[in-house]
């Protein structure tokens, strides 16, 4: 076979596997602008995370280790990883809520946005990325401490740039409604 030929076949799967893809249900419903807004006055991330690290210091299952539980600290071990890989589903979510907020605040206020598309695209994929890599350091056995604190240093970052934005929205739209506010006050005066 000619490298061209190979090649092209490589390229056809390719593409099949890309619109297979593509045309996959989604997973969840969009949210709407009520439900993503009431999801950000919820608790953040920041709050489980500290357990969370501490599940998986190894100096916390040693004694298990001296007394002879191998079994036991297995079984520990396999049920902390799973806590783990749980945390970081809802740590995506948050983070797709976070996302959905600010392609929001976006169409909302398009001037006020401090990220635009592309930026919010190379977020978004050093994420999903950097949660990947940090499920195959789990499933292997390795320590994901640097990988967490990127993880939500992005979040957190995230959560951050909305703040702000809203909070400048929120003063803008006080702006626009106090002047009319002591105009509708004067003309009620006289």
């Amino acid at each position: 076979m000619s490298p061209a030929l190979v090649l092209s076949i490589l390229l056809a799967i390719l593409l099949i596997f890309l619109l297979a893809w593509a045309v996959r249900p989604q997973k969840k419903l969009p949210l709407t602008p009520d439900d993503v807004f009431e999801s950000l006055s919820g608790e953040r991330h920041y709050a489980r995370l500290p357990p969370i690290l501490q599940s998986l210091r190894e100096d916390d299952t040693d004694f298990l280790w001296a007394r002879g539980h191998g079994d036991l600290l297995s079984c520990l071990r396999d049920e902390r990883k799973h806590i783990v890989l749980r945390y970081l589903d809802y740590l995506e979510e948050e983070y797709q809520v976070l996302l959905e907020a600010s392609r929001i605040l976006a169409t909302l206020a398009p001037e006020l946005s401090a990220m635009g598309e592309y930026e919010r695209l190379k977020r978004n994929l050093r994420f999903v990325l950097l949660c990947r890599y940090l499920r195959w350091r789990l499933r292997l056995g390795l320590q994901p401490w640097n990988v967490f604190g990127s993880i939500s240093n992005i979040t957190g970052e995230m959560t951050l740039r909305l703040e702000m934005t809203t909070a400048r929205l929120g003063q803008c739209a006080l702006a626009v409604d106090y002047p009319l506010f002591l105009d509708q006050g004067r003309s009620a005066a006289k």
